[in-house]
């Protein structure tokens, strides 16, 4: 049972390539990948894609990926633009009587006569192989060491549900006995309060004994026991497996769906205590089970 929430990093460097690759996962309802990547890598991110679906099923992953290399800055000086702007700077000096020239440095500062070839050239098509699989290889480490914390997280969660289902299935336990002594708990309070009413006057016996039965089969709730517990132990099977937390939250609204129905039957203060005490339970279960995967 893993848990979807996770972080991994790893770095490394390739051909002269430093790279760093941070992975973080969150709890959602599907896989919902997301990867950051620099431009000129941008044709790795379907193969960063399908590492991520073979090792999340469920859950946002995000995926950034920093390559910083050791390429110095390449500059071009764009001699016709430089030309153009000496015979110009030349034709204004002779117009105004000026003597001054233009220098090298006020040259260099004007729009046009430098390029930036490390910031203009255009992108590659391909990423070479070699780096390609070590990068690759760093986001396998990545997600390697965020599945190995999200099973780590998972084994905490599964310890705290299974302390929370010890307490439901106690709930049940002490249910099935009031559940036991329901009917006859009915009867003495119902003929007390007949005989207070009467005073004297003898009680139908049978009539009684009639009503005692018609609200015992209102108010029984053995069977969303039985299917209470039923749950629980399903709920609990699927602690040891895989890709579970769907299933969980499936057996969890059964299990509310159950607990709401012995409340609207309650005839005692005893079984609606009982019956919240247990919904309570399942509200902290469901809690737990969103961040399972």
């Amino acid at each position: 049972m893993l848990s979807m929430t996770g972080y991994g990093t790893a770095r490394g460097e390739c051909g002269g390539a430093n790279v760093a690759v941070e992975v973080r996962t969150v709890n959602h309802r599907f896989l919902d990948p997301h990867v950051r990547l620099p431009r000129e890598y941008l044709s790795l991110e379907p193969r960063i894609h399908q590492a991520i679906r073979g090792a999340v099923r469920r859950g946002r992953v995000d995926v950034t990926v920093s390559i910083e290399t050791e390429r110095p800055p390449a500059f071009t000086f764009n001699v016709p633009a430089a030309r153009g702007y000496c015979e110009a700077a030349k034709v204004l000096c002779e117009e105004l009587g000026l003597a001054e020239r233009l220098d090298l440095k006020t040259l260099v500062a004007l729009p046009g006569v430098v390029a930036d070839d490390s910031g203009g050239m255009s992108l590659p098509d391909t990423v070479p192989e070699k780096l390609a699989t070590a990068i690759l290889g760093f986001v396998g480490d990545a997600l390697s060491q965020a599945g190995k914390m999200r099973l780590q997280e998972g084994r905490a969660l599964r310890d705290q549900m299974l302390r929370q289902l010890d307490i439901l299935l106690t709930r049940v336990s002490e249910l099935r006995v009031l559940a036991a002594t329901a009917a006859t708990e009915y009867q003495e309070r119902l003929t007390e309060k007949l005989e207070k009413l009467l005073g004297r006057a003898q009680v139908d016996e049978e009539r009684l004994e009639q009503e005692v039965a018609i609200m015992a089969e209102k108010s029984d709730f053995t069977e969303e026991l039985a299917r209470l517990e039923s749950h629980a132990v399903q709920f609990r099977g699927l602690m040891d497996a895989e890709e579970v937390g769907k299933r969980m939250d499936f057996l969890l609204q059964e299990m509310q769906r159950e607990a709401n129905t012995i409340l609207s039957k309650s005839g005692s203060l005893e079984v609606s205590r009982q019956g919240i005490a247990i919904k309570s339970v399942i509200e902290k279960l469901r809690e737990q089970v969103q961040n399972i995967e």
